[in-house]
C-alpha cells in the first residue's frame, strides 16, 4: 500500500506585474507584444518567489543557456531546452536532442538553504487558475492510479482552484547527482551522471534509485543536505512546450484546450506548499485566449 501524502497548494502567482482580463476575468501577465517574444511561440519567466540573478526580472529567460535563480529554500542555476523552440545556444541544442525522441530537457543544479527530507521536495507543475477542462472524479482517480504505479508519490489534483500535478523529486528526475561543492558536473554536457553513493546507500542504476525514492515512506529516510550540490537532470518525451502538446498513443492533445489562459509551471515545491523554485512557461496560443 502507498503512503499517502498531501501537499498544500502553493501561493506562487505568474509575475508581480499582472492585469485583469475583462472577457473572462481571469489574472494575466503583462509580457511584451508577441511578435517581440525572443523564443516564440513560447515565453518562459520567474514567479515572483523566485529571484533570477544578474537579470532584470521582467526579461525572457534564456533557452539553452545556464541562468542562476535564488528563493528562500535554494540557490543555484538551471538550463532549460525545449526541442521544438529558438535556442540561444543552437549548438549545443541540436547535440543534446539529436538522436533522440526527448522533447524538452531541465537541469538545476545548486544548494539547499536547510535540510529536507526527499519526501518532503516535489517537482512538477503549478498552476495559478482552475483547468479550463477537467476530467470526471471516475476518470481523474484512474489516471491518478495508473500515474502511481510507476510514481507512488504522485500528487494530482486536477479539480482545485490552484490545480497542481507534483512527484517526488528525488524520485522523478532522470539523473541525480550529490557533489562535493567544486566537484559538481557540467550542466551544459549532453550526458549528464548519476551519482548518489553520498546518500549512504548504493544504487545500483537510475532506475533503482527512481524506484526506491518515488516511494514517499522510503524517501523519508533520506534528506537534502545544505553542503552538497545537488544536480537534477530531468527530461520528458510526450510534453511538447513549444507546440503546447501532449503526446498521446494517437494524437498529440491540444494542451490550450485543458488549460486556458494561463502558462504552465516548471516547479519544485515542498509538502507544506513553500516555492524552491518555479518558473512560467507561456505559450502565445493561450496567451491570446
Amino acid at each position: 500500500m502507498c503512503q499517502t501524502t498531501q501537499v498544500v497548494a502553493s501561493t506562487a502567482t505568474a509575475t508581480a506585474i499582472t492585469t485583469t482580463d475583462t472577457n473572462n476575468g481571469s489574472v494575466r501577465l503583462l509580457l511584451p507584444p508577441v511578435e517581440d517574444w525572443p523564443h516564440r511561440p513560447v515565453f518562459v519567466k520567474a514567479s515572483d518567489e523566485t529571484k533570477i540573478l544578474g537579470r532584470d526580472e521582467n526579461e525572457a529567460l534564456p533557452l539553452g543557456v545556464p541562468f542562476e535563480f535564488e528563493t528562500p529554500l535554494f540557490k543555484g542555476q538551471m538550463l532549460l531546452r525545449l526541442r521544438n523552440a529558438t535556442s540561444d545556444e543552437i549548438e549545443s541544442h541540436g547535440a543534446y536532442f539529436s538522436g533522440r525522441k526527448r522533447l524538452m530537457q531541465t537541469v538545476v543544479q545548486g544548494r539547499f538553504k536547510k535540510p529536507m527530507g526527499m519526501d518532503e521536495v516535489y517537482m512538477g507543475s503549478l498552476f495559478s487558475e482552475p483547468l479550463r477542462l477537467v476530467p470526471p472524479p471516475s476518470m481523474a482517480r484512474m489516471i491518478q492510479a495508473m500515474i502511481s504505479s510507476v510514481a507512488p508519490g504522485v500528487v494530482m489534483d486536477l479539480a482545485s482552484e490552484k490545480p497542481r500535478v507534483v512527484t517526488l523529486y528525488a524520485g522523478t528526475t532522470q539523473s541525480l547527482s550529490v557533489d562535493k561543492p567544486g566537484t559538481e558536473p557540467d550542466i551544459m554536457a549532453v550526458d549528464l551522471p548519476e551519482n548518489t553513493s553520498i546518500l549512504g546507500r548504493i544504487f545500483k542504476t537510475s532506475k533503482h534509485r527512481k524506484n526506491y525514492l518515488s516511494i514517499p515512506k522510503k524517501a523519508a529516510q533520506h534528506q537534502f543536505d545544505t553542503e552538497h550540490v545537488y544536480t537534477f537532470h530531468h527530461y520528458d518525451h510526450a510534453m511538447d512546450y513549444a507546440k503546447y502538446t501532449m503526446k498521446l498513443p494517437f494524437y498529440d492533445y491540444d494542451l490550450s484546450k485543458a488549460i486556458g489562459p494561463q502558462p504552465m509551471g516548471l516547479s519544485a515545491v515542498t509538502s507544506s506548499g513553500e516555492i524552491i523554485f518555479h518558473f512560467d512557461v507561456w505559450h502565445e496560443n493561450v496567451y491570446k485566449m
